[in-house]
């Protein structure tokens, strides 16, 4: 027999190990079955449940476990055991004197074994895994519950206090039917309130139940417009459609008794809006790098895209023998399902396009929404220069003079440096290294002359220069040297106060000849040509040839930006007469006065006036012309058309004030209504009451003609 205390205990183990991973298993398939909560049937999350739990265990298979596992476990968990747990599964006549001394010493090790933290690891990844997956079908809920929507059902929309208390007397009962159009792909919905909300070219079903003797009902739009619905045999039901094609209001008028305002809102459908993210506007693909360009972008749409195209047109040529080449490209996209928003993702070979060094490829983008609004992207340029053209000397004459010689020195390193690349063979590895480092040498020369034109004199301000271009730090003009220790010997030495107070180190900043959009290019190929001598000097030519071009074509920009070409004009002078010139007679010349009354005509005036009438009936004073508030009234009810929302209130508070129906609230809606209306007053001249003073040419004349000195 074994040792019944120590087995009993590894055999408690073992019995704890196999209901965790029987808990594990039901919380991790609890956390997959939840999801389908949301399925129409119950049974859906049963069978997962159940399904999921039976692969869980069989993959587990937790009834395997041994209780010679366990005491693996415990060796290797704890050291104290010394490798020796399974001696407490034999039995003691089996065991050897060794073995019964090493059993004797790690029994109480057992008895005090507390189990480690990693023990219930399992146990609490699963617990993790169902507390987000409830998280998840929470949210999901939330939004399944607040804006999904099957469309073959019918949406009703809630009914609050104000709106059935706004319902016209004579009305029991009113039902709106919206009809969303078909490029919004949205359902059916009703309401019981009378202030409508729908979309662009909806159809609105009015259904009004009346109570009692109802002879007429009308309804009246703000155009003057009077929709007369029909009723039904009884005439307790009336019924009328319209479709909506603009914001506005209307009433509903029983029996000549007319009800409040109701606002008409449309909601207009926007046209899709396009938004690249790649490549920039203009994109010059360089000596050596891929030709390859991704484009990106983002469509977005109120309510759904239907197609989406890139228009490609290839230029070709120059001068008066440029050909052009258009095609069109289409996504892979899945455009059937309409959705609102989209990434758009296409990767253009401009090889395979057949564009050719010097070429140059204009795109756009097209797309179109459900209503088949279109919209169209900026123009993208991407340029593939001719690495032949830069090494064109034409137009370099009429440049700034010290470009042409650096001009040429540039090709002559790109020349050098392909002709090294095609000896390479031919020359030995010394050899050709040797070259490469006396290119770098020439390429660091080059740099430093142009270097001077920025005012860096030595190879390290150089440094500082293109580090700063990297960086995009500007050079600090102020001295923070450190200071060093005053010295006795120094007292009264004058060139040591000027280095304390001048400036003796060469400024780039200083170098103000240039504009600054020049020394920013400059900078540029400096940079660019310290890249290509880096490369030189690692015996990479090959490598330095992307950068030396590039380097170039910004010197070639540099240069075709100093030319300015001048329109020729024909200017037509007044003859001048030779007997008048210098005589200072100016009586005969008359200024040119005209005199006008300008009448200032504001629109706004009368909305100006009404707000001082509505101040001074909230001060309880009776005045005010009626006029003024029935032309406040009109200018207020045209606003209320285009935004009902926001003015509609304000427009039924000024029509109690001029039926002297007003309350307070009244008075309050109608002033913030009109003081929306109002616009910032612009600030004018105005007018000096002081003389104007006699300017200098008046008095040189004046005392000429007097003979006096000035």
């Amino acid at each position: 027999m074994h040792n019944s205390q120590a087995y009993t205990i590894i055999d408690n183990i073992r019995a704890k190990w196999v209901r965790h991973q029987v808990y594990s298993s039901l919380l991790l398939s609890a956390a997959v079955a939840l999801p389908f909560i949301f399925t129409a049937t119950w049974q859906a999350p049963v069978l997962v449940l159940g399904l999921s739990m039976l692969i869980f265990l069989y993959a587990r298979s937790p009834w395997k476990l041994q209780q010679e596992e366990v005491a693996r476990y415990l060796n290797q968990t704890f050291p104290d055991m010394e490798d020796s747990a399974a001696l407490l599964l034999k039995a003691p006549e089996t065991l050897s004197m060794l073995e019964k001394l090493q059993t004797e010493k790690i029994t109480p090790v057992l008895h005090s074994l507390q189990l480690p933290r990693t023990f219930y690891r399992p146990l609490r990844q699963a617990a993790m895994v169902l507390g987000g997956s409830v998280l998840l079908c929470a949210i999901w809920g939330i939004f399944l519950t607040s804006v999904i929507v099957p469309s073959n059902q019918q949406i009703t929309l809630p009914v609050t206090g104000s709106e059935t208390a706004t319902i016209p007397p004579g009305i029991s009962k009113v039902k709106v039917s919206i009809h969303p159009p078909a490029y919004t792909g949205k359902a059916v919905r009703t309401q019981a309130g009378l202030n409508i909300i729908a979309e662009d070219s909806a159809i609105i079903r009015w259904e009004l139940h009346t109570s009692g003797d109802v002879k007429e009902l009308a309804l009246w739009f703000n155009d003057s417009t009077r929709l007369l619905p029909a009723p039904d045999k009884d005439s307790t039901t009336w019924t009328a459609t319209r479709t909506i094609r603009k914001s506005g209001f209307y009433e509903v008028r029983v029996n000549k008794a007319r009800s409040q305002l109701y606002q008409l809102q449309m909601k207009p459908d926007q046209p899709p809006v396009i938004r690249m993210l790649s490549p920039e506007p203009y994109t010059t693909i360089d000596f050596g790098a891929s030709a390859k360009v991704n484009v990106r972008a983002a469509l977005t749409d109120d309510y759904g895209i239907r197609q989406a195209q890139m228009h490609l047109t290839i230029a070709s040529g120059n001068g008066e023998s440029v050909r052009f080449k258009e095609q069109q490209l289409s996504f892979d996209n899945n455009f059937s399902t309409h959705a609102p928003a989209y990434q758009l993702a296409r990767l253009l070979n401009l090889t395979t396009l057949g564009l050719k060094p010097g070429d140059e490829l204009y795109f756009y983008i097209t797309t179109t929404d459900t209503r088949w609004q279109q919209s169209r992207s900026d123009v993208y340029i991407v340029t593939l220069p001719d690495t032949a053209r830069l090494f064109s000397m034409d137009g370099l004459v009429n440049g700034v003079n010290f470009k042409p010689e650096y001009f040429r020195s540039q090709r002559q390193i790109i020349l050098d440096a392909e002709q090294l690349l095609k000896d390479r063979d031919s020359l030995g590895k010394e050899k050709f290294n040797q070259r490469s480092n006396e290119l770098g040498t020439d390429q660091k020369l080059l740099r430093l002359r142009y270097g001077k034109f920025l005012g860096e004199e030595n190879e390290s301000n150089i440094g500082d220069a293109r580090v700063a271009a990297e960086e995009g730090h500007d050079h600090d003009h102020g001295h923070d040297h450190e200071e060093a220790a005053a010295d006795p010997k120094d007292f009264g030495n004058a060139a040591r106060i000027l280095d304390e107070f001048t400036d003796k180190h060469d400024n780039a900043e200083d170098a103000t000849f240039l504009d600054p959009a020049v020394k920013q290019q400059l900078r540029a190929t400096l940079t660019e040509m310290w890249k290509s001598e880096l490369q030189l000097r690692m015996y990479k030519p090959q490598d330095a040839l992307p950068f030396a071009y590039k380097a170039l074509r910004l010197l070639k920009d540099l240069q075709q930006q100093s030319r300015v070409y001048v329109a020729k004009t024909g200017v037509k002078t007044t003859p001048l007469k030779p007997e008048k010139r210098l005589t200072g007679e100016l009586d005969k010349i008359l200024p040119s006065i005209k005199k006008e009354t300008l009448r200032k005509t504001d629109p706004q005036s009368a909305v100006r006036i009404a707000l001082s009438v509505i101040d001074d009936l909230r001060a309880g004073e009776k005045s005010g012309d009626p006029a003024i508030l029935q032309q406040a009234t009109q200018l207020l009810a045209a606003r209320a058309a285009a935004s009902p929302a926001a003015f509609l209130s304000a427009l039924e508070a000024m029509q109690r004030i001029q039926r002297n129906q007003f309350t307070g609230r009244d008075l309050r809606q109608a002033q913030q209504g009109l003081q929306q209306m109002l616009d910032t007053p612009s600030l004018l001249p105005q007018q000096t009451n002081g003389a104007a003073a006699e300017n200098l040419p008046q008095r040189y004349f004046k005392n000429l003609k007097t003979g006096s000195k000035p």
